[in-house]
């Protein structure tokens, strides 16, 4: 391809102040330098899912003691008896039988009640504040994750020049915005590998030296990324081409997606964000079947991943995330369907998640002045909770990403190390598990730190804090049970500045 033919492939979008450049489906500027820190990642993977359009979150986790639910959606509830049931008052969709293998295993949790303050129920604007986690009366140009691989990787050369930092698969570009930072998209879009490589097949980087002007500076930024979008490419397919799925998916644009995802984190592509999606959540009308294809649509594509990952020996470095813009409402309307709603649950699956329900189910007596769900957990947690303890990043960064403080949950269990040096720290198993009525916590640390010792429960509930404050370097034991708490699930996390560990622990009368 010669340099003319390429620049108009590459196209130029004039703006009202900026001009940019995209070429194909790709942002130019997610051809600058890979901003991706390796040690701090240390190859941990994210994946992103939307689920657009809205989700149902009542018949999604279903409450299915729940009388108001059922007075509520006499024609569209999920009987009991067809309910998957996780615990004596809440239980799964049917078509999300996988997804009750994953519980069972251990793998998967359910945050129940995400959302945020002021719920708007406009698409668009919902769809902008979870991408960019904002308040629902601020609007930011940037998105969550561009500001993670923008903020916290600032003046750091340590990253990959060969890969690109964020990947959003499928055919839409929602979800690239959350990649957004304030210097450009930090992340690039494709529907296929191969489509990809194609469209720049046969093109070579143009060395020619640039005239020493303005125009000749804008040209030598334009073969630098025609270098680079080569490069990327080649990489891409590479990678993709290396690995074999290992399981058979299901024939979707979701199963698609992910099998794509499975095979660039096998083989060893170093995006620590990939971004999938799937649309028609959106169910005013006729509910009950087009819901459940969509459920049954998630649960056997994101089952055949993760059975992928695990065969294919990367299971360890991914967890996935599932979000949508709001839930519906509580009652259903006069079509069969529900409309525009508020919080709703989401789910967390991975070999290194802490398994379970965090939250209460929806308290239906308890409604928003809208007649919908409260959202007991930001969804903002839930972000914080992925980039600390899954993509690793610090303390001293999460204000400049997040823009405030919020508290994460134990989701996570990551054992981090060091830069140059041994764990800092090392949480082990309590002693007797299961116990009763007490059990011994021991700790060691290496170096001495401030350290937080917190015990949650089953719910996210803060139940106890063990310890807060400095110690010395050496190891430590304190203990926890005791007749005022009741028999079930118990969560102990220790936290040393970015660095956690969080056990499972069990107490049974």
């Amino acid at each position: 391809m010669d340099r003319r033919k390429f620049l108009r492939q590459l196209g130029l979008l004039a703006g009202a102040s900026t001009m940019s450049m995209t070429f194909g489906n790709v942002p130019l500027r997610a051809f600058g330098k890979s901003l991706y820190k390796i040690d701090d990642v240390n190859g941990k993977v994210l994946v992103l899912i939307q689920l657009s359009g809205g989700n149902d979150g009542l018949n999604t986790v279903i409450p299915y003691e729940d009388s108001l639910y059922y007075n509520a959606r006499p024609n569209i509830a999920i009987r009991k008896n067809d309910a998957l049931k996780l615990n004596p008052l809440t239980g799964l969709h049917p078509s999300l039988q996988p997804f009750k293998e994953f519980y069972d295993e251990g793998k998967l949790a359910i945050v129940q009640n995400v959302g945020y303050p002021s719920h708007n129920r406009s698409h668009f604007r919902s769809t902008d504040i979870w991408l960019s986690a904002s308040d629902s009366d601020q609007y930011l140009n940037d998105g969550w994750i561009g500001r993670y691989l923008g903020y916290s990787v600032t003046n750091d050369n340590n990253y990959n020049l060969d890969h690109p930092m964020a990947i959003s698969l499928g055919s839409t570009q929602d979800t690239l915005l959350s990649c957004t930072c304030q210097s450009g998209t930090m992340g690039i879009s494709f529907e296929d590998p191969n489509q990809f490589f194609q469209l720049i097949n046969g093109s070579s980087a143009d060395t020619d030296p640039p005239p020493n002007t303005i125009a000749g500076n804008q040209l030598k930024y334009v073969k630098e990324i025609a270098a680079r979008s080569i490069k990327f490419a080649e990489i891409i397919k590479e990678k993709a081409d290396t690995i074999n799925n290992q399981v058979n998916y299901p024939n979707t644009d979701l199963a698609d997606q992910l099998s794509i995802i499975a095979q660039l984190v096998a083989g060893g592509l170093q995006t620590p964000v990939y971004l999938a999606s799937i649309g028609g959540f959106d169910t005013h009308s006729n509910q009950l079947g087009r819901h459940a294809n969509l459920l049954n649509n998630v649960a056997q594509s994101i089952n055949a991943f993760q059975r992928d990952l695990e065969q294919l020996g990367v299971a360890d470095r991914v967890v996935t995330m599932t979000f949508s813009e709001f839930g519906r409402t509580v009652e259903q309307n006069g079509s069969g369907g529900t409309d525009h709603g508020a919080a709703a649950p989401l789910f967390v699956l991975g070999k290194n998640v802490n398994g379970g329900i965090w939250g209460d189910n929806p308290d239906l007596t308890d409604l928003d002045a809208s007649g919908d769900n409260k959202f007991k957990y930001d969804f903002r947690q839930i972000y914080a909770t992925m980039l600390r303890d899954q993509l690793g990043a610090g303390p001293d960064e999460m204000e400049e990403i997040m823009l405030k403080n919020f508290d994460t949950l134990p989701l996570v269990s990551v054992k981090h190390i060091t830069s140059g040096g041994p764990r800092a720290f090392e949480l082990n198993q309590n002693y007797p598990n299961p116990f009763n009525p007490k059990t011994q916590i021991s700790y060691t640390l290496r170096l001495p730190q401030e350290i937080s010792l917190k015990v949650f429960d089953s719910t996210g509930r803060l139940v106890k804090t063990l310890f807060k404050g400095y110690k010395d370097a050496g190891t430590f034991y304190e203990y926890f049970g005791g007749n005022e708490y009741p028999s079930g699930v118990y969560y102990c996390h220790l936290i040393s500045g970015s660095y956690r560990k969080t056990i499972k622990m069990t107490l049974v009368k």
